[in-house]
């Protein structure tokens, strides 16, 4: 009673084609966070003047009405009011590189 082993077949493996691509981080300036998030919110002192003369603060009256009417935050409100240790963690050029190469080598 024979074993019949398999026979050797040869299968050709495409290149790997990467379906993301990450911005150039090394060339371009990058903000820092803080100084971006304190930049698009408006001063305590300021907000409390506008309001007591119009009404609504600053803050308020760039939120459109159907999030308002929705009752979902804006994708920047959540970045602004979200505690830093639920924030995503910044990717290092490594895990980038890592990813673009589609794995180890």
């Amino acid at each position: 009673m024979g074993s019949k082993m398999a026979a050797a077949a040869r299968a050709v493996v495409k290149p790997h084609t990467p379906l993301i691509k990450f911005p150039d981080r090394k060339s371009g300036p990058r903000p820092k966070m803080q100084e971006s998030l304190q930049a698009s919110m408006p001063s305590l002192h300021a907000s409390k003047a506008q309001e007591s003369v119009g009404g609504i603060s600053p803050a308020f009256q760039n939120i459109s009405r159907v999030s308002r009417v929705q009752g979902t935050p804006d994708t920047s409100e959540l970045t602004r009011t979200l505690p830093q240790k639920y924030r995503r963690r910044q990717m290092s050029d490594e895990e980038i590189e890592y990813i673009q190469r589609g794995g180890p080598e």
